[in-house]
């Protein structure tokens, strides 16, 4: 099978999931034009716009993570397309959670979801990754044993840290909430600078 299906339908589905967070952003109801009454507008959407914010940059990240995977495929099969569609699935319960999020920022419960959804993200991810440049011949395998190693335990490793988040959410919610923030810039923003200069 070609890869330009794949392609075309994971971008079609990622675009509509970034479309679908912004539409969580309601315009807040202004009694009249004080600045006062603007502020408490503002204060009242802050929650939700700084969860849309997040949840558009990790979407974002994954997508560029996802297509530099892809774009190194030469050839799909079945078991790849279906990991794809799970990815997928994964992807889009983020609208869904980050107005949660919003709604209910303080609720350990609500918050926990997050990163859990984000291990089961990333955990799909990897297996992805994994089965089309080790474990089939789907893509070039030009790895080391090395960068192979490499690849599997920093998945693996942020699976676990946002595991712990989830955990953590019950302890103290602000740490899980830092914890979620910062996870894309230890792991995957290091990795798709990597990406970008082997492919210059």
């Amino acid at each position: 099978m070609t890869k330009s299906r794949l392609e075309a339908f994971s971008d079609g589905t990622f675009a509509i999931i970034l479309t679908i967070l912004v539409l969580e952003l309601k315009v807040p109801e202004l009694g009249n034009s004080t600045f006062a009454v603007f502020i408490e507008g503002m204060k009242i959407l802050a929650p939700k716009f700084i969860s849309f914010l997040f949840s558009f940059f990790i979407i974002a990240i994954f997508w560029v993570n996802h297509h530099h995977i892809v774009h190194k495929i030469q050839k799909v099969d079945s078991r790849l397309l279906w990991l794809n569609i799970a990815m997928l699935f994964s992807s889009c319960l983020f609208p869904f959670i980050t107005a949660f999020i919003g709604d209910y920022p303080a609720n350990p419960f609500v918050v926990a979801i997050y990163p859990l959804n984000m291990a089961l993200s990333a955990a799909i991810l990897g297996k992805f990754w994994k089965y089309a440049f080790v474990d089939t011949n789907l893509a070039p395998n030009k790895l080391t044993d090395e960068e192979k190693k490499k690849r599997i335990n920093q998945d693996r490793m942020a699976i676990i840290i946002n595991l712990a988040s989830a955990a953590l959410a019950f302890v103290w919610v602000p740490i899980t909430l830092a914890q979620i923030m910062i996870m894309p810039f230890m792991f995957v923003i290091p990795e798709l600078s990597a990406g970008i200069k082997e492919e210059e």
